[in-house]
């Protein structure tokens, strides 16, 4: 096994892929929909994120938002409706861009769009047994008049919190930033704060803002009193960490107590409310998700310190998981904004035991990951203070994958240096479950030839101890409901459609009249690819409803990634048909039998060949007649034009 790191590198951004959502629709009205996307032009909400110049008739560039790059390579076409970007090949319509440059879910996104928009946002449609229970977030609970005072409501906190670090009262706590390396600028990004050492000084900032403290208690801000009526503060004498929504909404807080009594709790957190679950948060997200896009992965470390000082020193892609270990939501959370990601845990025995739980968590979740190995007693904030910003990422560079570490660190001291049939069973054993939850069959076999070589076994004897061992629930099972049996199988991957067949497909986008010639001739049987099949009698079905396509938002629907992002770019060069389409039509109908025969030619060439080798004369005879009538066929297709 190789125990040198893998760098950490760019990795261009998967669009879509691995994202569920609880229906095309996402529970809301197509009507909606529609004009949700008609009342946000996709050149203007592009254009709140990223500087667009003209770049032809209808057509914008700029600088991608979704990797580095010093020439535009991303453009937004207005007629269409779609972005596309030939650098990274990121694309998709106006939703598409706020979900991915936001890491919203589509609801999320449709929220944001219809606010944007000054559209009032309908109550979902049920989507199925256990919708708007299990799965919806909080935040998707709450209605939006609550979101929005909770949101609110945050934002004063965070005002308050932010002005009194500044008075004399936050002097002991610029004091402890000084002290702990954190300048002025850090201080900014991240927002930190101070919560005074009084019972009552967010209470009275509240009352004054005529905030319910009912719904700030919801929040989380505000305790009742055992005794009596009224509040007190949460938060007292704290450093305080705003935690922020995917949209930068201030829904939480984390709070670092400054005092040196020893009952006093070290740190303390908002409890969850109604847009805020702990679980399913990271705390630094909304400051880091655009250098996780630009890098391409992310760095997880467990203080909110830490992630403040690695900023400080320039990396920036830095989140942390708000004081618990990792969960599943965080890593199915962490893979909107990059692939990958590095566990930068403590030197410590905690911080190995939280590497050792993460990693299968991780991998459940088809999140890549790896872990880097900090000296022991050091932790990231102590670590780059000493050795520098540069020692930091040689570091994050040799990170071992995470099942390499798990093995090496974890599984191997466990059962010592002892060889033999009773330590590769206990390692197998050990092992087993999680390998069960690597997806790609390539990865997990790799993994298994590096433990056979370890254990001194031959990889089909180390597999028949794989299958043999027992299946035990592995820490993963116990966090998350979607157990290796309940998942679905790894679909096959997936392959570009022949040109033919996608010129074929764009043809019927940009000209949808051409889909009554589509079903009158019978086109379907021509086609080979199930992507283009399924898509074009989508294409059919909405024609023939509506009479008309919406070009973004139909391309941005199909579940066939590769023809998804094949689609975007071949759309983003392809001029306009217009109303002379007829011709091109009747081309493409003539290739692609052309095409089909060519095929038949190829089988019956085999079939001949089977029965001469068989001494089936008569079958022979028979193959060779209709070849020989094919052709004909073939060569009278070939003389037209097409």
């Amino acid at each position: 096994m190789t125990t040198g790191g893998r760098s950490p590198h760019h990795v261009a951004p998967a669009f879509g892929r691995g994202r569920t959502e609880i229906g095309v629709s996402g529970g809301f009205d197509d009507a909606f929909l529609v004009e949700v996307r008609e009342r946000n032009n996709i050149v203007s909400v592009v254009g709140d994120y990223v500087s667009l110049k003209k770049a032809g008739h209808a057509s914008f560039k700029g600088l991608c938002p979704f990797h580095s790059e010093k020439s535009p390579s991303f453009h937004v076409h207005e007629d269409r409706q779609f972005f596309y970007c030939f650098g990274c090949q990121a694309g998709g319509d106006v939703i598409t861009f706020v979900r991915e440059l936001n890491g919203y879910s589509f609801v999320e996104a449709i929220r944001h769009l219809a606010e944007r928009a000054g559209l009032q946002v309908p109550e979902l449609r049920p989507q199925g047994p256990g919708t708007g229970r299990r799965g919806a977030s909080r935040a998707s609970r709450a209605s939006k008049s609550e979101r929005d005072l909770f949101y609110e409501i945050g934002g004063i906190a965070q005002r308050f919190f932010t002005e009194t670090l500044q008075t004399m009262e936050g002097t002991v706590c610029r004091d402890y930033l000084r002290q702990r390396g954190v300048d002025a600028k850090a201080t900014e990004r991240h927002g930190l704060g101070f919560a005074p050492d009084r019972w009552d000084g967010l209470l009275n900032r509240l009352r004054e803002a005529e905030v319910p403290a009912e719904a700030a208690e919801r929040l989380g801000l505000i305790v009742p009193r055992s005794s009596g009526p009224g509040y007190y503060d949460r938060f007292r004498n704290r450093l305080t960490f705003p935690i922020r929504s995917n949209a930068g909404d201030v829904i939480a807080f984390g709070g670092r107590t400054l005092s040196t009594e020893k009952d006093v709790a070290k740190y303390v957190n908002s409890p969850d409310s109604p847009v805020y679950s702990k679980g399913d948060t990271l705390f630094g997200l909304y400051e880091a998700r655009q250098a996780m896009r630009r890098e391409g992965w992310a760095v997880v470390v467990e203080g909110n310190l830490d992630l403040v000082r690695l900023a400080q020193f320039g990396l920036e892609n830095v989140v942390a998981p708000m004081g618990t270990a990792l969960t599943a939501a965080q890593c199915t959370l962490l893979k909107r904004f990059a692939p990958r990601a590095v566990l930068l845990y403590d030197g410590d025995n905690a911080g190995r035991a939280a590497a050792e739980k993460a990693v299968p968590l991780a991998l459940a979740e088809g999140l890549a990951v790896s872990v880097a190995v900090l000296p022991d007693g050091e932790d990231p904030d102590t670590f780059v203070g000493t050795e520098g910003p540069d020692a930091l990422r040689a570091l994050l560079a040799r990170a071992v994958p995470g099942f390499e570490h798990l093995v090496l660190h974890c599984i191997l001291p466990r059962i010592g240096e002892v060889r033999g049939a009773r330590a590769a069973l206990t390692a197998a054993q050990e092992v087993a479950p999680t390998l069960e939850l690597v997806r790609d069959p390539a990865e997990r076999h790799l993994y298994q030839r590096q433990l056979a070589e370890i254990l001194g076994l031959d990889e089909a004897e180390l597999v028949r101890l794989l299958k043999a061992s027992p299946r035990r629930r592995t820490r993963v099972d116990a966090t998350n409901p979607m157990t290796p049996a309940a998942r679905q199988p790894v679909a096959a991957p997936r392959t570009p459609p022949p040109s033919s067949e996608l010129d074929l497909l764009k043809l019927m986008m940009l000209a949808p009249g051409s889909c009554a010639l589509y079903t009158a001739h019978d086109v379907e049987a021509l086609v080979t690819h199930p992507g283009v099949r399924d898509a074009a009698e989508q294409l059919v079905r909405r024609w023939e409803s509506d009479g008309a396509i919406e070009l973004a938002s139909f391309v941005s629907s199909l579940e066939d990634t590769v023809l998804r992002e094949t689609l975007f770019k071949s759309l983003a060069s392809a001029p306009p048909v217009g109303d002379d389409w007829m011709a091109p039509f009747e081309q493409l109908e003539t290739r692609l039998k052309r095409e089909a025969f060519q095929r038949r030619l190829s089988t019956l060439k085999l079939d001949e060949r089977r029965a001469t080798l068989a001494g089936d004369e008569l079958g022979a005879m028979r193959v060779l007649m209709e070849r020989q009538k094919i052709q004909r066929q073939l060569e009278a297709l070939r003389a037209t034009r097409g």
